[in-house]
This record gives structure tokens, sequence and C-alpha cells, in this order.
């Protein structure tokens, strides 16, 4: 009918106004799981002493 433009109009408005919400929640969840992998991921730790051992081990010895 006559309302049919109106009515068009403001479903397009609402499904973009709805798409932008679920945008900048996802942006908002996106950002905290960013900020806790940063605080609790895993650490670059590197070894300050070679893993070779300063004894011979019964291993070695039997060998």
């Amino acid at each position: 009918g006559a309302q049919a433009p109106a009515l068009i109009r403001a479903a397009q408005e609402s499904f973009v106004d709805g798409w932008q919400q679920a945008m900048w929640a996802g942006v908002a969840v996106m950002t905290i799981l960013f900020v806790y992998v940063l605080a609790r991921g895993p650490r670059r730790t590197m070894p300050t002493t070679p893993a070779t051992p300063s004894q011979p081990t019964s291993d070695a010895i039997a060998a």
C-alpha cells in the first residue's frame, strides 16, 4: 500500500543499525580475548644453562 516505501526504509535502517551494534559487540569481545591472551599466554623463556649433564649418568657408564 501507500506505507510500503516507508516500511521498507525502516526495515533497511533497522538492519544496518543492528549490524553495526553486532559488529561493535564483536570488536569488544575480540579485544577482551586479545588482552587475555597477552596477559595469560605462553611465556618466551630461554634456558640460561645448557641442558647437558656435568656428570655422566649410570646409563652412559653402562654403555
